[in-house]
């Protein structure tokens, strides 16, 4: 029997970030009997649906942590034009879109031809990267697949199962779910501007420069318009492997002044983290010599202090070696916050830590972060929470200007859906995030561009990870 939901937003918008809070007060799709997923272990639970103009959101319980765009066989099938007798015929519909998580593409099936697509074909987004119980994504209502719309409905059906015999299906009846979409849904965002910086704020700024980018003369330009745009007072650069502190600084001297009567100091202490602030740097460490985490004591025009953490880690299949970063910040962590060792800090002392973490594999490298859990306790020492008076670190989640998107990472020509991978992660105790945003050009409104002279293609030609800012100011902890 195929049903269709309400869509009622209820003011709520999803962000697909990997979190999913906003979904628990939107209607459930389809609610999927447990303890029947057969010997797979993946055992679909709840499903929402929600859309906008643009865009159709989804999000599923899968009942057991999985890397969704690795080892699993989950397929996800759409009835696009609410006609059976098209598409593949599968649990009494006919799908135009056949989506392979773990093979990283799908197929679409329109007007009796097949195409295999990838993520940049159907405008597909995934959250989280990490392993999880759960997950959303996005396709684009506009992708046309050879000049033909692959949304052709104002209705759809979806299905979805797991490979193996007798593996789960949701729903569990043929027919599918179906859904809606012919009103609004949720709103459009609103476009995010860049504000001019604030007298009384600090603003910080991280960016993978994709191989010493700011080394290249094609892509020099590029970074320099983004760097005007966002004027940070703290640079936090990556992959800056071959480029020296020095090299650096002169790209950012070229491009944006300090404040009157700053200077800009730059500092370079392991394989490929740069600093540039007008911050006066107390001191530096680095934090494990064989790893990219580079460790600074930062004090502002004002005197406040704060310890700011500039890292990226290992990339891809190394969760060892991830876990074994993660694993090491917080033992350096735990010594900045006690008497002696390398670092003793004052007590409340603000702590951020920002860069590229390639949280990609175990959600286990995540937690350690957010919460000081260690995993290996006879290397590194005892759990301790990051922050002070036992508090976690914070993650601060900011979005594309007109979009509802948290990815940082976008390679059109990779089979890797869009990301977020660049992480700002801080002490909420003592620090006040006010604003911020993922400097996607090409996602700005050509106002804003012009405003702040930009130009659309300059987040794509600069490297395959977007800036991100944050503006802060510093709390009494009181």
């Amino acid at each position: 029997v195929l049903m269709y939901f309400p869509t009622l937003a209820l003011g709520q918008s999803v962000l697909v970030d990997g979190r999913f809070a906003e979904w628990e007060n939107l209607p459930v799709a389809y609610a999927d009997a447990s303890n029947d997923g057969g010997s797979s272990g993946i055992d679909f639970g709840r499903l929402w649906i929600m859309h906008d103009e643009k865009r159709v959101f989804l999000h599923v319980e899968v009942g057991t942590d999985i890397l969704v765009q690795d080892e699993n066989t989950v397929r996800l099938y759409i009835d696009t034009d609410l006609d059976a007798g098209t598409g593949l015929q599968v649990a009494g519909i006919g799908a135009e879109l056949i989506w392979n998580f773990a093979n990283r593409d799908g197929q679409v099936r329109l007007g009796g031809n097949t195409r295999t697509v990838r993520h940049a074909d159907v405008g597909f987004v995934l959250s989280p990267t990490m392993t999880t119980s759960g997950f959303e994504m996005s396709f684009s209502r506009e992708a046309e697949i050879n000049g033909t719309p692959l949304f052709s409905s104002e209705r759809m059906r979806v299905v979805l199962r797991v490979g193996e015999p007798n593996g789960d299906q949701l729903p569990d009846q043929d027919g599918g779910v179906g859904y809606d979409l012919s009103d609004e849904g949720q709103p459009l965002p609103e476009e995010l501007i860049v504000p001019a910086p604030s007298p009384f704020r600090s603003r910080v700024l991280t960016m993978n420069t994709l191989q010493d980018g700011l080394l290249d003369n094609s892509r020099k330009a590029a970074f320099g318009r983004i760097i005007r745009a966002a004027r940070p007072d703290i640079l936090c650069f990556q992959e800056c492997f071959d480029a020296s502190a020095g090299q650096v600084l002169l790209v950012v001297r070229s491009v944006i002044d300090p404040p009157a009567g700053r200077t800009w100091r730059t500092l370079k202490i392991d394989q490929g983290n740069v600093l540039i602030t007008h911050f006066d740097i107390v001191d530096s460490w680095d934090v494990q010599s064989s790893y990219r985490e580079s460790a600074y004591l930062l004090r502002s025009p004002e005197g406040k202090q704060l310890l700011l953490l500039n890292c990226h880690f290992r990339c891809c299949d190394a969760d060892d070696k991830r876990q074994e970063e993660a694993d090491g910040v917080i033992a350096f962590l735990r010594d900045a916050k006690s008497p002696g060792g390398r670092i003793t800090l004052d007590d409340d002392t603000p702590i951020m830590l920002v860069g590229d973490l390639n949280l990609v594999g175990e959600r286990r490298q995540y937690q350690t972060l957010i919460t000081g859990d260690i995993a290996d306790n006879a290397r590194y020492g005892e759990d301790e929470a990051p922050g002070w008076n036992g508090d976690q670190l914070s993650d601060y989640v900011s979005r594309q200007p007109r979009s509802p998107f948290a990815y940082t990472w976008y390679s059109p020509g990779s089979s890797y859906a869009p990301a977020r991978l660049d992480y700002i992660l801080y002490t909420a105790r003592t620090l006040h995030i006010t604003d911020g945003l993922i400097m996607n050009t090409a996602d700005m409104s050509e106002p804003e561009i012009l405003r702040n002279g930009l130009r659309a293609e300059d987040a794509g030609e600069a490297s395959d990870h977007f800036a991100r800012y944050a503006e802060f100011y510093w709390k009494d902890p009181s």
